[in-house]
């Protein structure tokens, strides 16, 4: 099971607070987490700008966060967007997990957030195929 189904079947609350507190031993698993996790907020900024829906879903994906939480995550979408140096943190095995969670994070509502996924679709060597399997598992319609 990826990494997407796991987060889908469990308290995505729950093991963010256990990445941040250090007691979840697996660290590939924690490197995953916290790939999926920027994959999201970079998304978001993509367009330069965070919105207040775009907000609202990532931390409604993360669930009730404490404030130490919610201070780690409003770091993270405070900090400057940084492609090429996301890109270069993600492991092999990952791209389909990283463009699914970039593409749930946003409304893809203008050109630039399409072309954040447009570029991040070449960098990762994703498929077409692959790229629509993900429009459709989010039911989101296909980039035009």
């Amino acid at each position: 099971m990826n990494l997407i189904n796991k987060l889908k079947n469990m308290n995505i609350t729950e093991l963010f607070s256990q990445l941040l507190n250090g007691s979840v031993e697996d660290k590939k698993y924690q490197d995953e987490v916290h790939i999926l996790l920027k994959a999201m907020i970079n998304a978001s900024k993509a367009d330069g700008t965070i919105d207040a829906q775009e907000q609202e879903k990532i931390v409604n994906f993360m669930g009730k966060l404490t404030t130490e939480e919610q201070s780690f995550l409003e770091k993270e979408m405070m900090r400057p967007l940084d492609v090429q140096t996301f890109l270069k943190e993600i492991p092999k095995g990952m791209e389909q997990q990283v463009y699914y969670m970039s593409l749930f994070a946003i409304d893809l509502d203008v050109k630039a957030e399409k072309d954040y996924l447009e570029m991040l679709e070449r960098e990762l060597k994703l498929t077409k195929d692959e790229v629509r399997r993900i429009y459709d598992d989010l039911g989101v319609s296909a980039l035009v």
